[in-house]
């Protein structure tokens, strides 16, 4: 049986009819609606809508959110153009919410002084994020959100061109999510600059942090929904001069990053970090740690608490700052005064992962090749975590990590990354 066009087009314009299917908009903002208008159009939005904001400030009380709704876009005339205030926040948390959205394109605005996290983007699927900036306008504070930029358990995320500053935990946090894109970005002032944390199979790279108290970080967290992070390649990165105050409130950890802290690697598996600069630092350029090093205990079954296949190579690690290394900080006490108050290149806490160890006794798990003559310690808290314990298995031999590890694969983004 064959149909005319005719047939066919009644037939399709019913299917569309019966599921509601309607043209996408593009919703032009003005000056003189867009505080009183957006969040109307957010809710009642439909798929493939966009939304168009004007240059300018523009003050909100309240948290923006949109869920759900597929293929939306919102753009704004550019970071520090089109500026969305939430200094005087009254009700919700975040500046702006996006929960559950497949395909969600964020461009060329800024948040300013939300309450909370400025913008959240979470449980969604194909998100880019570009050109936008997030701060605090009051300078730093514990009483400022804890993220700026923050996907949270999302797949297939593009971030780029965007700046953070001034969050009073990381100002580019992207946790538990899969396939991962974060690229030159720029991130200052803030307590962690830019943290990648429970996230599976990432690429980070071209990005710049300064001013940060630390300058970027690879964390595994426990007892969180996506419970280990795997393959996150860190490379063409500069993180110069990471030196700010922790004004992290207490008991959250980050408050335990000391001052003057390059890079964190913390019970994350299969990093490769490469081609980076790491300079200007008064405490450490790249620490290593187990999260059995912070004494904090965990209850998650799936959680593996150790650093593994950390491979370092062809960075320039370049120094300390000339100021002494941290006493503000319970871990930057702890390793200033196990250390002597020296700077080092590359700090290890000398905790493996049962089996990682090699038959001559030397660890397998972390290769560090070709990054100049730095210097290097390891703790060996395998063997003791009390001061005096530390102090007498130091070991300064940084040839026994002279190895090289398997390469891992990240590109199961391409196919998603190349349409966009």
């Amino acid at each position: 049986m064959k149909f005319s066009n005719h047939i066919l087009i009644l037939f399709a314009a019913s299917i569309c009819f019966l599921v509601s299917c309607k043209p996408s908009s593009s919703h032009q903002l003005t000056v003189e609606n867009l505080q009183a208008e957006f969040q109307k159009k957010l809710i009642t939005a439909k798929a493939g809508d966009s939304f168009i904001l004007p240059p300018g400030t523009f003050d909100f009380k309240r948290s923006l959110s949109l869920n759900d709704t597929p293929d939306i876009t919102i753009k704004g005339a550019g970071k520090g153009k089109t500026i969305l205030s939430f200094d005087g926040q009254i009700e919700g948390a975040e500046g702006l919410l996006i929960k559950n959205v497949v395909g969600i394109t964020l461009e060329g605005f800024t948040i300013a002084d939300s309450k909370g996290d400025a913008i959240k983007v979470q449980g969604c699927t194909n998100v880019i994020m570009r050109d936008l900036e997030t701060t605090w306008t009051h300078g730093k504070s514990p009483e400022n959100g804890a993220y700026g930029l923050y996907p949270v358990s999302c797949t297939n995320v593009l971030m780029e061109e965007c700046e953070a500053s001034f969050a009073m935990d990381a100002g580019i946090y992207v946790g538990q999510s899969t396939n991962v894109v974060v690229r030159n970005n720029y991130v200052h002032d803030n307590v962690a600059g830019l943290e990648i944390e429970n996230t599976v199979n990432g690429e980070v790279y071209k990005n710049i942090a300064k001013g940060n108290t630390g300058g970027m970080l690879i964390f595994d967290m426990p007892d969180l929904p996506q419970a280990n992070g795997d393959r996150i390649k860190f490379y063409d990165n500069v993180m110069e001069n990471n030196n700010g105050e922790n004004y992290a409130p207490k008991g959250m950890v980050v408050s335990t990053i000391p001052p003057g802290s390059g890079m964190i690697v913390m019970s994350h598996s299969n990093i490769d970090i490469h081609d980076n600069i790491i300079k200007g630092h008064k405490t450490l350029g790249i620490a290593i740690n187990s999260w059995l090093f912070t004494g904090v205990p965990f209850e998650s079954k799936d959680f593996d608490p150790y650093s593994t296949n950390v491979q370092i190579h062809d960075n320039q690690i370049i120094g300390g700052a000339s100021e002494p290394a941290d006493m503000t900080t319970d871990y930057g006490k702890l390793i200033t005064g196990v250390l002597g108050g020296k700077y080092y290149d590359i700090v290890v806490d000398g905790i493996y992962k049962p089996g990682s160890e090699s038959k001559n006794g030397n660890p397998t798990s972390y290769c560090f090749t070709d990054n100049g003559d730095i210097t290097f310690v390891n703790l060996n808290a395998g063997m003791g975590m009390e001061p005096a314990d530390l102090m007498k298995n130091l070991d300064h031999d940084i040839s026994k990590f002279d190895c090289s590890l398997p390469i891992f694969d990240t590109k199961d983004h391409d196919a998603w990354l190349a349409s966009n």
